[in-house]
């Protein structure tokens, strides 16, 4: 019988999927920038939180920046500081293409 609902290899495909639109997006936004409410984001490489309309950003550790990855057990994305090599594997594993942002270095724009 077909199981029901998506495999794992599909949810970890949307959840990265979700992660690049993320990511994208976090490419736009400068630490001078207004925030809103509670929201969380990698701004200019750093793992940033608002805080009364405005980024408080936390630096990653040397040779790592702050990236949205996939989840791979549930539905979602987190934020996390890691190396681009290991963030573009995780892409990679999951099944996308475009590395981080999904628009990267592959040759169809």
């Amino acid at each position: 019988s077909a199981s029901a609902g998506t495999s794992t290899s599909d949810l970890v495909k949307k959840n990265a999927l979700e992660a690049q639109q993320y990511n994208a997006r976090f490419a736009t936004i400068k630490a001078t920038d207004a925030c809103q409410g509670s929201e969380m984001a990698c701004v200019e490489g750093a793992f940033a939180s608002c805080v009364n309309g405005k980024w408080s950003v936390q630096k990653c550790s040397t040779g790592t920046q702050c990236f949205a990855l996939p989840l791979v057990a549930k539905a979602g994305t987190s934020l996390a500081c890691d190396t681009q090599a290991d963030a573009n594997l995780r892409f990679t594993d999951a099944g996308v293409t475009g590395g981080i942002t999904g628009s990267s270095a592959s040759g169809d724009s």
